[in-house]
């Protein structure tokens, strides 16, 4: 059942502010991951570690000087991290190179970070082929919360996200109950109405146990949010992801739990949370397994 944390209080906090991570990729007048993560990380006066990688000297063209590569990497952080703390007065970067895989840089500082923040995976228009896996492997493999951010998405309102709803869905796992704890914590900090949506099956009867789990939820949330407006959808047409997908189509963000093991090997992902990342509607929040969460202790 959900246990709401206080309001006002960031789940992802502990002793110390952990820092944000995102993941630059290449050098761009227009990064919408690198624009959010650094309006987040000032707005909640965190500090915001870049982070690129160069390939590993093995996978080279011979005869390459791998000198000149490592050095490009370090001068397109320099640039980013001098850049947004001009544009942001009082922003705290750092910045990490790392040679070789990027998924793999980003799940090993994973565990000391409060979230990462990466772009969605590009997809070829013409062949409608994916161009590379790096948001998805990094979500499902993450120890922290992971922000990915859709292609083409242009910011605005707080921590541009835009005056939207928040959205999240539950099936009745531990998963989705923390992907709504983050959700209701979200909505309320953007001031913004969390829309609660449950795909049930047509045939399913509406059960005593699911009413009463439902009214317990609201209850909770009143009383953790007492400002805060829910609505809560049983979408009995369409399938749990394009259920998410339709009613996220407005949404500032979309808040979903991971359903997998979470580890590099052998790890899985849930396949709403599949489909929803392979065209994520809007801002999409993945929350990792409660039991890898960091958190302050009693929240």
């Amino acid at each position: 059942m959900l246990t709401v944390a206080e309001p006002h209080s960031d789940p992802t906090t502990a002793h110390e502010p952990r820092p944000l991570l995102v993941a630059v990729r290449e050098a761009s007048s227009v990064n919408p991951a690198l624009e959010w993560a650094a309006r987040r990380a000032r707005d909640t006066d965190r500090a915001l570690m870049l982070v690129h990688a160069v390939p590993g000297a093995d996978l080279m063209p011979p005869g390459t000087r791998y000198g000149p590569v490592v050095e490009r990497g370090r001068a397109l952080l320099q640039a980013e991290s001098l850049r947004l703390e001009a544009r942001s007065p009082g922003l705290r970067t750092s910045t990490y190179l790392h040679c070789g895989d990027v998924v793999h840089a980003l799940l090993g500082l994973s565990a000391g970070a409060s979230l990462l923040v990466v772009g969605a995976d590009r997809m070829n228009t013409r062949t409608g082929v994916f161009q590379g896996s790096v948001a998805i492997e990094v979500a499902l493999g993450s120890a922290a919360p992971v922000l990915i951010v859709p292609l083409g998405h242009r910011g605005g309102g707080q921590n541009g996200t835009g005056a939207g709803h928040v959205v999240t869905g539950v099936d009745g796992s531990a998963e989705s109950y923390e992907a709504l704890r983050r959700a209701a914590f979200e909505a309320n900090r953007m001031r913004t109405p969390l829309r609660v949506v449950e795909a049930v099956r047509p045939s399913s009867p509406a059960t005593e146990a699911r009413t009463v789990s439902t009214s317990a939820i609201l209850s909770a949330l009143r009383t953790a949010y007492p400002a805060l407006m829910v609505s809560w959808i049983v979408d009995t047409v369409h399938a749990p992801a394009r259920a998410l997908a339709r009613h996220s189509r407005d949404a500032s963000l979309l808040v979903i739990g991971r359903h997998g093991k979470g580890a590099r090997a052998g790890m899985g992902l849930g396949s709403v949370t599949h489909a929803v990342l392979l065209r994520p509607p809007c801002l999409t929040l993945v929350i990792p397994a409660p039991n890898q969460i960091h958190r302050r202790p009693g929240v």
